[in-house]
């Protein structure tokens, strides 16, 4: 049986963790938005698709999560606001099982998906401009440009958000438990698990 005190330590990690997935997800949204709404987009036909595998290394989905904080609803905001200009767009939030510094599980939101045609070049640039202090950085091994930014001072609470953009594709990630360095070496490393050559 669950002492008091634990569960009452368990249920304030649950409503804080919570808390950061609606806002995570209300700014990722906005990232996402405020981007495409500046119309860099041209036409070529997509060579990648995104997927949302049940694993990413030591971090799990949480189809639970993702109700919780309508993650669905994120999905329709992103394509709707886009003009049509997001197509395929996907959506989860994985928590790391293996646990953080302080017994806090490291949480990830990851929403992307297709553009039809891109400037890379752009698309960061964009990204940059809006959210102060965002600064690029390396996109990884399968190309395209990337930033990242710590959003404390575009939002309420800590909310860290990485973003990457190729000929085709883009992909935010977000996170209330990393530094940028820290969710920058996620994002590259995951990448690869979620973006694949289209067949």
């Amino acid at each position: 049986m669950a002492l008091p005190g634990r569960a009452g330590s368990a249920t304030r990690r649950r409503s804080r963790r919570l808390l950061w997935v609606g806002a995570g997800g209300a700014v990722v949204v906005v990232a996402v938005v405020a981007v495409l709404a500046l119309g860099l987009l041209g036409g070529s036909r997509p060579v990648h698709t995104l997927i949302t595998p049940a694993k990413l290394g030591t971090y799990v989905r949480e189809p639970q999560l993702e109700q919780q904080m309508d993650a669905k609803a994120l999905q329709q905001q992103v394509i709707a606001k886009s003009s049509g200009q997001a197509s395929h767009v996907v959506y989860a939030v994985y928590e790391d099982k293996a646990g953080g510094a302080g017994g806090t599980s490291p949480l990830i939101l990851f929403i992307g998906g297709n553009l039809s045609g891109i400037s890379p070049s752009g698309f960061i640039s964009s990204f940059t401009t809006q959210f102060k202090g965002a600064q690029n950085t390396s996109a990884g091994s399968m190309g395209g440009q990337a930033a990242c930014v710590n959003a404390q001072a575009n939002v309420t609470g800590s909310i860290t958000l990485c973003l990457w953009a190729d000929n085709d594709t883009f992909g935010v990630v977000a996170s209330p438990t990393m530094s940028v360095a820290q969710l920058a070496a996620q994002m590259r490393t995951i990448r690869p698990l979620v973006e694949r050559v289209a067949k």
